[in-house]
C-alpha cells in the first residue's frame, strides 16, 4: 500500500509540475497579448492622426517596447545537461543559468518595412462585412503564414499599401523561429516544474511556444471627451448635415445645433450654431422607433467660422493626441440598427476629414506549432 501511495505521489507531482508550467504560459500569453494590444491601438492612432508610414511603424514599436517593461514576460534558461544523440536534453539534467534569470523579454519588434504578410507590424485593409457576399468572396484568403495549422482569421484581414491601409496588425512571437520576414521571435517558454514529468523528451527541450495577435481598425468616431486641455480637440456646439458632406459642400451652409455634440443619437435643437475648432457634429435624418429624426450620426473634423466649413485634420489643427472614442459602450442615447447603418457608411466618403478612432477587431492569444 505504501508504495502504491508513493507512486501515486511521484505522478500526482509530475501533473501539478506540468499544470504549473502550462499556466505560466497562460499568463506569459496574457501579458503578450495585453502588449500587442497596446501596440497596435497606437498604430491605429497614428492612422487617424494622418502619420507618415515610418512614423507609424516606428510609434508601434516604441509602445511595445515601453509596455514590456511592466507587462511583458521573464526569462528562465536551462543550461548544461546530456545530449541524447543531439535530439533532445533530458530536463532532469539540466541547470538554471542564474546569470539571465529573471531578465525581461523584450520583444524587438520588426518594423516591416516591406510589409511582408507574416511580419511583426502589417498595415492592411480589414473587411468585417461579413453579411456582404461580395465583400466576404473579396476578402477569402488563405491562412497567414507563420500561423499554425487550422488556425483560422474569421473576419478576413489583408495587407494593402500605406495610402490605402484602414488597420494595424501587430504580432509577438516566444516560438523560437528564424528567418522570418519582417518579424522576429524570441525564445520558447522553458519546461521547469515538470521537468521530472513523462512528457516526451523532444517536447521538453523544445519548450512551450505561446504568440500573440492583435488587430486595430480605424472606425467612424461615436463619442469626442470634454476638453480636459489644451492639447486635446473637442467637439464644436454645431453640425453638419450628411448630405452636405457627401457632396462636399463647405461653404455658406446651413449648420443645425445638437443637444449634446459630442456623441451621437443626439437631437437637434433650435439654438443657434456655435463657431470653433475640433470635431464638427454630422447630423442625418434616420428612423428611431418608428419616427423619422434629425440626429448626429458621425463626426468630421474641422473649423467652423460663421456659416463656413473648411475641414481639416488632426495634424492640421496641430493636435498630436485625441479623446475621442469609436466604442459604442461609451453612447449613452438610444440607437437603432438604422443609424448605426448610416454611421457605419461614413467609411466610404472619401477625404481624410471624416473622425476616426482605432478599435479593437482581434485580440487573441494563438496556440499551435510554428507553421
Amino acid at each position: 500500500m505504501l508504495i502504491l501511495v508513493v507512486m501515486l505521489l511521484f505522478a500526482l507531482l509530475a501533473i501539478a509540475g506540468l499544470l504549473i508550467d502550462i499556466g505560466m504560459a497562460r499568463l506569459t500569453q496574457a501579458h503578450m497579448q495585453s502588449v500587442s494590444d497596446a501596440a497596435a491601438l497606437e498604430g491605429g492612432w497614428q492612422l487617424a492622426m494622418g502619420a507618415d508610414q515610418t512614423t507609424t511603424r516606428n510609434a508601434v514599436v516604441d509602445r511595445a517596447a515601453e509596455m514590456s517593461e511592466s507587462w511583458g514576460s521573464h526569462r528562465i534558461e536551462l543550461e548544461d545537461g546530456y545530449n541524447l544523440g543531439g535530439s533532445a536534453k533530458p530536463e532532469s539534467s539540466q541547470t538554471i543559468n542564474r546569470d539571465t534569470l529573471g531578465d525581461p523579454v523584450r520583444p524587438m519588434l520588426d518594423p516591416n518595412v516591406d510589409n511582408n504578410t507574416a511580419g511583426d507590424i502589417v498595415l492592411g485593409k480589414y473587411c468585417d462585412c461579413l453579411g456582404n457576399t461580395e465583400c466576404w468572396e473579396e476578402f477569402q484568403l488563405p491562412p497567414l503564414p507563420g500561423q499554425p495549422d487550422g488556425y483560422g482569421r474569421g473576419k478576413m484581414f489583408e495587407p494593402t499599401d500605406f495610402d490605402v491601409a484602414n488597420s494595424v496588425l501587430v504580432r509577438l512571437r516566444r516560438t523560437g523561429e528564424d528567418d522570418l520576414a519582417g518579424g522576429t521571435s524570441a525564445e520558447r517558454l522553458t519546461y521547469l516544474w515538470s521537468r521530472g514529468s513523462l512528457l516526451d523528451m523532444g517536447l521538453k527541450g523544445d519548450g512551450i511556444a505561446v504568440r500573440s495577435e492583435s488587430i486595430a481598425k480605424l472606425a467612424p468616431v461615436v463619442a469626442v471627451g470634454t476638453a480636459v486641455s489644451s492639447s486635446l480637440p473637442t467637439a464644436i456646439n454645431a453640425a453638419i448635415e450628411l448630405v452636405d458632406v457627401r457632396a462636399e459642400r463647405f461653404t455658406d451652409v446651413t449648420l443645425l445645433r445638437p443637444e449634446d455634440p459630442f456623441q451621437i443619437g443626439s437631437l437637434m435643437t433650435g439654438g443657434d450654431p456655435e463657431d470653433g475648432v475640433g470635431y464638427l457634429p454630422i447630423a442625418s435624418s434616420v428612423m428611431l422607433e418608428g419616427s423619422s429624426e434629425i440626429r448626429v450620426v458621425g463626426f468630421m473634423l474641422a473649423s467652423v467660422q460663421d456659416d463656413d466649413v473648411t475641414p481639416m485634420t488632426l495634424s492640421d489643427m496641430g493636435y498630436e493626441r485625441a479623446n475621442a472614442t469609436a466604442n459604442l459602450g461609451w453612447v449613452t442615447y438610444p440607437l437603432s440598427h438604422d443609424l448605426l447603418l448610416v454611421h457605419q457608411s461614413l467609411s466610404d466618403v472619401e477625404g481624410d476629414f471624416i473622425a476616426c478612432a482605432p478599435a479593437l477587431v482581434r485580440s487573441q492569444q494563438i496556440h499551435g506549432g510554428t507553421r
